[in-house]
């Protein structure tokens, strides 16, 4: 697993050293800041108003469009976010993106773990093995004639040369 970041700047790297930066104190808030978190929870709420008989999902043989069932469940979960928002399936459908998409839980432990420990940043000069898949994903996306094969095979000569 891995990120790419890319920057027309050079970036300060003893930053990621800072506990700090792997505090867990505001997780629940940082995790709402920084993605949709309504969207997801509209659409694992879809799941629980057809669960919960909220949403007529049609007869055997003659269900409903997905498209139907998606609007009047949005429909709902406005109305909830709206007018009832201590709504116990509304909740749900928070609770269960935090603990199943998330995994918030997850998350936590591995920056406790990581805060813990002592970080130590290394500068290899070229890239390593555990980079091949995120600089292959670059080059997929990259416009050339080349085939992507070609294009790795390349790249490995250029590394053995340096």
């Amino acid at each position: 697993y891995g990120f790419e970041l890319l920057s027309p700047a050079p970036i300060d790297t003893s930053e990621l050293t800072d506990p700090a930066l792997y505090d867990t104190l505001h997780l629940g808030d940082d995790i709402r800041r920084s993605l949709n978190e309504i969207e997801m929870a509209r659409r694992r709420f879809r799941d629980i108003a057809g669960i919960a008989g909220l949403v007529f999902r049609g007869f055997p043989g003659r269900e409903k469009r997905e498209r139907h069932l998606q609007s009047s469940a949005s429909l709902l979960f406005e109305v909830f976010a709206e007018y009832d928002p201590g709504n116990l399936l509304y909740l749900q459908a928070f609770e269960e993106l935090h603990t199943f998409q998330l995994e918030e839980g997850r998350l936590r432990a591995a920056l406790d773990r990581i805060r813990a420990q002592r970080i130590i940043l290394r500068d290899p000069g070229r890239f390593t093995p555990f980079a091949f898949p995120i600089i292959a994903d670059r080059l997929r996306e990259s416009v050339s004639s080349e085939s992507l094969a070609d294009r790795v095979q390349k790249m490995a000569k250029e590394g053995m040369k340096s």
